[in-house]
């Protein structure tokens, strides 16, 4: 009986990313914490030479595998290293703050605000924020089936819950598909 199972096929999480991400030609993409190189070259390319791609990471280590993501996707990006508290970036001056969720949530309370507080800075009123937590997935989650009654895990209200407090409004959960959780917030735009 052909076509009784079907299972279906992931695009991969960089993929699955983008299509969440909905970055377009010209934006100006932040993305706050390592999260994934590829990724971020992804997002560049995506913005296209008439936007910019820029990252803020915590250690110059940390900017090398940007760096060398950017190369091989042949696109222009920045990285900027952390500086304490205050980024060197003017204000309003991003369409899109992309963070990784799984730095944001292993740091404290003051660390988490003090992010958010920055990304609040610098993406434009009106402008967006998403965040990327990624988790280790068994095979039920790598073949996409996810029990329908599950509701948002702690995580995902974690993140929505720290969005709303740094003033990203409205909030909310994208969703939570192939071991990774899409939170987005928006910077009111009065």
């Amino acid at each position: 009986m052909p076509g009784l199972f079907r299972f279906r096929r992931s695009r991969g999480p960089i993929d699955l990313a983008m299509g969440m991400a909905g970055i377009r030609l010209g934006e100006r993409v932040l993305q706050a914490g390592l999260g994934n190189p590829k990724l971020f070259a992804k997002l560049a390319a995506k913005a296209g030479l008439s936007g910019r791609a820029c990252a803020v990471v915590d250690s110059r280590e940390a900017s090398a595998p940007l760096e060398a993501a950017g190369a091989a996707e042949g696109v222009l990006v920045e990285v900027l290293v952390e500086s304490g508290a205050f980024w060197p970036l003017d204000a309003a001056s991003f369409d899109v703050g992309v963070l990784d969720g799984n730095a944001l949530l292993r740091g404290t309370g003051a660390e988490r605000g003090s992010r958010l507080s920055e990304v609040r800075r610098v993406v434009r009123p009106g402008g967006r924020v998403l965040v990327i937590r990624t988790a280790p997935v068994g095979l039920a989650g790598r073949l996409g089936f996810s029990p329908a009654h599950a509701g948002p895990s702690a995580e995902a209200t974690a993140l929505l819950r720290e969005l709303e407090g740094a003033g990203f409004r409205p909030a909310r959960i994208l969703a939570e598909r192939e071991g990774m959780t899409f939170v987005e917030g928006f910077r009111p735009a009065v």
